[in-house]
């Protein structure tokens, strides 16, 4: 069985439609899920991980129950 692809900062960014420094600073203030994976000093995230934190994050405007 093929290893998962993973995602680097630059492709969560692409996906989540912001910029780079908007995923680090989600990262460096636990907004978002810690990498699922480290490749030396490269973040890498299961696509599903991001997707799933995407789906079910809350979004400007709305409230947390």
């Amino acid at each position: 069985m093929a290893d998962p692809e993973y995602w680097t900062t630059e492709e969560v960014a692409g996906y989540l439609g912001v910029t780079t420094s908007s995923v680090r600073a989600y990262l460096a203030s636990n907004r978002m899920p810690a990498p699922d994976q480290k490749y030396g000093v490269t973040n890498l995230w299961r696509p599903e991980t991001i997707k799933e934190w995407q789906a079910n994050r809350p979004h400007k405007g709305q409230v947390q129950q």
